[in-house]
């Protein structure tokens, strides 16, 4: 068995680096989104959020349930939607935080 020595450390970064890397990771940065389930009790109208998810540059997006109950990766946010929309008396939506 061989050994590797770790590389050598990278130089100082020139002045405004860091800013050009918060930057790179502003612009790029995923955004957050609810899918929230809306359904009726008694014949009235209640919701909850059942899932948070990121939503990529290219649109696709990851969709985590609250509590578990599911993880998927959709090609838009509205796939998490329709999901919940699937169990009987449900409607699904994408809701953005702050819109």
């Amino acid at each position: 068995m061989t050994t590797v020595s770790p590389p050598p450390p990278l130089p100082d970064p020139p002045d405004g680096f860091g800013q050009e890397v918060q930057d790179l990771v502003d612009a790029t940065a995923p955004r957050l989104f609810a899918v929230v389930e809306e359904f009726g009790i008694c014949g009235l109208r209640d919701a909850r959020v059942a899932a948070w998810g990121l939503a990529y540059e290219d649109g696709r997006a990851d969709v985590a349930a609250v509590g578990g109950g599911f993880r998927m990766s959709v090609a838009a946010p509205e796939g998490a939607a329709r999901f919940v929309s699937m169990r009987p008396g449900s409607l699904g939506s994408v809701v953005w935080p702050g819109a």
